[in-house]
């Protein structure tokens, strides 16, 4: 795992209250038959489009291209694509793993449970905040099912759990977040809350601003980077929340790379903050959704399918994680 941090000082400083655990729930994820496809699309190959699905506007890559290597400069063809990456389990159980069939492999961080609801009509969670940890998973598909093997860009590897948050004290204890991301306090009040506002209408409308890395877009302000996030808007809209504060926080320390830009053309690149229109997050669980893409900002009210993702019963997300990726082909 990428970050070991002390459980014991974790469950000893930590915000959750102990509480009764909740049940785990989940099932396994298929990766044939759960991901929504469309969000492969489009495809460019030198300039040339193949398929829809345009939101979020990706970096155009030049139909020529060129990169270093030991040799001097290769030219080669620019293509841009969507690669599914990541799996993203947004859990309300401690130790609990949704996507494996719903299975607790760790009972022991009842402590860290959360205290989400969900009401009758499905479109208010409980006022204030909700803890929810995240479980993050390399899984690599293309890779998996040997697809786009002759490209350079392509994410290579296997499934591999990467991380779990219920053994990180900076998730999951009050301030700890504050002292390794102090930016946030530049954003963490009503004032960052307003500045959002075209973020939120943006997003909504397929376009997230990058250069509003502290907002969420209809989710609002990202951090601080733990994982209380604000449930009045429902389940599906805290969860996705959760996950933003995750992936934010990934890429300040390296974790989560640039796939798409002018620095990214010949291979990914570090920058302090994500670049939120190369990511596109498909609910994967407990219901998958089909349709067009959803954008990182975008409120679950536009989703298509059938939200709200999450049911009475589970209101823990997983979510298949789409990244867009350019590079030059030799």
């Amino acid at each position: 795992m990428k970050r070991i941090a002390s459980t014991l000082l974790a469950l000893s400083l930590g915000i959750a209250t102990a509480h009764a655990s909740i049940a785990c729930h989940g099932k396994f994820f298929n990766p044939v038959s759960d991901p929504n496809w469309n969000d492969g699309y489009p495809i460019t190959v030198a300039g040339a489009s193949i398929g829809g699905n345009s939101n979020p506007p990706m970096m155009h890559e030049n139909a020529i291209c060129s990169c270093p290597t030991p040799y001097g400069q290769m030219p080669g063809v620019g293509i841009t694509y969507w690669q599914p990456s990541y799996l993203a389990e947004v859990e309300r159980t401690g130790g609990c793993f949704a996507s494996l069939g719903g299975k607790e492999l760790f009972p022991n961080y009842e402590e860290l449970d959360s205290g989400q609801q969900i009401s009758g009509d499905m479109t208010k969670g409980n006022p204030g905040n909700v803890f929810m940890n995240v479980h993050w998973y390399k899984y690599p598909l293309f890779a998996v099912m040997d697809l786009f093997s002759g490209l350079a860009c392509r994410m290579v590897g296997g499934f591999d759990l990467a991380d779990m948050t219920e053994v990180e004290s900076s998730w999951n204890v009050a301030g700890w977040s504050s002292i390794t991301n102090p930016i946030g306090i530049l954003f963490a009040n009503p004032v960052g809350q307003v500045s959002c506002i075209p973020d939120a209408i943006a997003s909504s409308l397929g376009y997230p601003l990058d250069l509003e890395f502290w907002c969420g877009g209809t989710t609002g302000v990202v951090y601080p980077l733990n994982g209380m996030a604000q449930a009045s808007n429902g389940p599906d809209d805290t969860n996705m929340h959760d996950l933003y504060k995750y992936m934010l926080r990934d890429s300040g320390v390296g974790l989560l790379l640039a796939t798409i830009g002018p620095w990214a053309t010949c291979h990914p690149a570090y920058l302090p903050q994500w670049i939120k229109s190369q990511y596109r997050i498909d609910p994967v669980g407990p219901i998958p959704l089909k349709g067009s893409p959803i954008v990182v900002g975008e409120t679950p009210f536009r989703w298509d399918g059938h939200p709200p993702a999450v049911t009475p019963v589970d209101t823990s997300n997983t979510f298949l994680i789409w990244v867009g990726t350019q590079c030059c082909a030799f």
